[in-house]
């Protein structure tokens, strides 16, 4: 007895066989006859991409500046060891007065 779906699994087959490159011209004649521009979209996929590593670099950059005034924050507090309790208000030690 046939299988009623040989003959699409046929066509399954015969699309899975296609070369990349094929199937990359096949996908861009496809999205020429809707109307979608592939270089936009390819250029929106870059933009999107550099956005997210500009905006990664800013947050790693604003972190290791806090890092860094954090750590000298801990220095200077090891520099003054000999005066216990000298710095009972931490505002005024962080505004300089």
């Amino acid at each position: 007895m046939a299988d009623p779906r040989s003959a699409s699994d046929g066509q399954a087959v015969s699309l899975a066989n296609i070369s990349r490159t094929r199937r990359a011209q096949l996908i861009a004649e496809f999205e020429g006859e809707l109307g979608i521009d592939h270089k936009a979209r390819a250029r929106a996929a870059y933009e999107e991409k550099r956005w997210r590593i500009i905006k990664t670099i800013i947050v790693w950059t604003i972190a290791l500046m806090f890092f860094a005034v954090a750590c000298y924050k801990l220095w200077l507090m090891g520099q003054q060891v000999d005066r216990p309790f000298s710095d009972l208000n931490p505002i005024d030690n962080i505004l300089g007065k």
